[in-house]
């Protein structure tokens, strides 16, 4: 590595270090109100990132006028602000405190879904703060492995990693030798396997509609369901007007299996997907519309 970037991302590693210190020693309200500028304050500042995100909620949007759009945009940096604030100071989140920041609809599915011995996969997208929303189930006793894609950089990814593990949330990492093993273990001993799908990232996936576009879409999920016969359920966490958060889990879904693996995957996928679609509309403002969700496109991509 050149001496330029291994420069530029050792004043990333120690100046997120010093946010962290800092970050960590400020009450709960005033980090909020903090983060939530610096967000919206992000979002004048880096360009490129506010003309992605207004391109992409246009075409999701078409029916809503540009004041609508920008409101959104704006809320997008600012819940993205306060979820780092609130990453950053997870482990102050405990089993006495927890009731009154999360509240949470939907768990006896998962109680339901463990009872079957096999694990669950629990399908989500990156809405609301869904790091706390792992962290939530672990402080709650349950055993809780995420699969990740691994950082740029070693040293943030090991920092991630830790501060996931306070709340005893497993990381298997994307593109890891072992990384089939550690999946088949994790349901083989009845734990929760939580998988993020509404991104184009470099893994296997199939095109299915997302917002009216065709979107690569990871097809691990659907796929390790149709393999070991675990149930799947899917749940998002939404931030609330006063700050706190609302988890919402749905029963088990009845997955397509037609014998015809292909298409299932496909199909499946699409299922997973037009639920997140639907989470999506909800709350907009509370998904991370900055990222080029539609890339790639079939007729681009061998």
């Amino acid at each position: 590595m050149h001496f330029k970037k291994r420069f530029i991302r050792g004043v990333i590693y120690y100046g997120l270090r010093i946010v962290v210190y800092i970050a960590s020693g400020i009450p709960m309200k005033t980090g909020l109100r903090i983060s939530e500028f610096l967000g919206k304050l992000v979002y004048y500042i880096f360009k490129r990132e506010k003309k992605k995100t207004i391109r992409n909620l246009k075409a999701a949007f078409p029916e809503k006028n540009e004041t609508e759009i920008r409101s959104i945009a704006i809320g997008c940096f600012e819940n993205l602000g306060k979820g780092l604030f609130e990453l950053i100071n997870l482990p102050k989140l405990n089993k006495d405190n927890l009731n009154k920041i999360v509240k949470i609809e939907g768990e006896d599915y998962v109680k339901e879904a463990l009872l079957k011995g096999k694990g669950f996969i629990f399908v989500t997208g990156h809405i609301g703060n869904w790091e706390l929303m792992g962290a939530v189930f672990g402080i709650k006793g349950y055993k809780v492995n995420v699969i990740a894609a691994p950082l740029y950089d070693n040293r943030i990814n090991e920092l991630l990693i830790r501060q996931r593990a306070v709340h005893n949330v497993r990381v298997i990492l994307r593109g890891s030798h072992n990384i089939k093993r550690e999946i088949i273990k994790a349901l083989h001993n009845n734990e929760s396997l939580s998988m993020l799908i509404d991104q184009d990232t470099k893994v296997p996936g199939v095109f299915v509609d997302f917002f009216g576009r065709q979107a690569y879409t990871p097809l691990g999920a659907a796929s390790i369901a149709l393999r070991t016969g675990s149930p799947v359920l899917m749940g998002f966490i939404t931030r609330q007007s006063d700050n706190t958060h609302k988890i919402t889990i749905g029963p088990t879904l009845n997955l397509i299996n037609t014998g015809d693996r292909e298409s299932d995957i496909r199909e499946n996928t699409l299922l997973f997907t037009k639920i997140i679609e639907k989470q999506i509309r909800k709350t907009p403002e509370q998904w991370v519309w900055m990222h080029n969700r539609w890339k790639k496109q079939p007729e681009k991509h061998n």
